[in-house]
């Protein structure tokens, strides 16, 4: 199939943020015109407790969007973030995986791409790595879908605020992309693509021998909504108004 792939991240749904539903709703809409694939590289929702949240009224009309460019031919690929790692709705229309990819290899514009949503990158906060790997593990998955709905959320955003407070806190060099980690991403790949730092930008990585890649970070949704699209040869960070 001809067409773009498209590439978002940190649209960070929530229900006090209808703006942003609107905007990521049209911008589905848009690309619908003449996407090939669609890639979601994690917190497209702000938090996700489990299953019963798929029944919210601010995320019915986000996963009717998905499940309906599905349905037109279009690959929807949902890579979890460190917000909605335990989205398990049936965008595809079929079962939903057990655990969402972290890392995917895409041929995209002619290159080798490795996309994530970014926060493996972030290698210096050995804290959240151990809060990550609690979070992720069976039991707590488990016990987070099984509660009431209400409970689950409220203890999510109760998390989600108290790490928020704690990030602020940190020295910069613990919450900083690693970019040897980065360079180890680009063996066997020619650009690197992620979300998670809130910010679109393109960079040169010299992976030595004379050799570079390149390192593109998407922006997130709150405040201006930036993807990247590969068409024809290019990849081209854009803004959707």
């Amino acid at each position: 199939m001809s067409g773009a792939d498209y590439f978002v991240s940190d649209v960070h749904l929530a229900p006090e943020r209808p703006r942003v539903t609107d905007r990521f709703l049209r911008f589905l809409e848009f690309a619908s015109a003449d996407a090939r694939r669609l890639y979601l590289l994690g917190d497209i929702f702000d938090l996700w407790v489990g299953p019963k949240q798929a029944r919210l009224p601010y995320v019915q009309p986000a996963l009717d969007r998905l499940r309906r460019l599905t349905a037109a031919g279009i690959e929807v690929h949902y890579l979890a973030g460190n917000r909605d790692f335990n989205f398990d709705a049936r965008v595809n229309g079929g079962p939903p995986p057990r655990q969402l990819p972290e890392v995917l290899s895409v041929e995209a514009a002619g290159r080798r791409l490795l996309v994530t949503h970014g926060d493996l990158l972030c290698t210096g906060d050995k804290a959240y790595r151990r809060a990550r790997r609690v979070g992720r593990s069976a039991p707590v998955r488990f016990a987070f879908g099984a509660m009431p709905l209400a409970l689950a959320t409220f203890l999510s955003r109760g998390y989600r605020r108290l790490s928020e407070r704690v990030v602020a806190s940190k020295p910069r060099r613990e919450i900083a992309i690693d970019y040897a980690r980065v360079r180890s991403f680009l063996q066997g790949h020619d650009v690197v693509v992620s979300g998670h730092v809130h910010r679109g930008a393109r960079y040169r990585v010299d992976l030595g021998g004379g050799r570079t890649g390149e390192f593109i970070t998407l922006g997130d949704w709150l405040r201006e909504g930036i993807y990247l699209v590969a068409r024809d040869g290019r990849l081209d960070l854009r803004r959707f108004p």
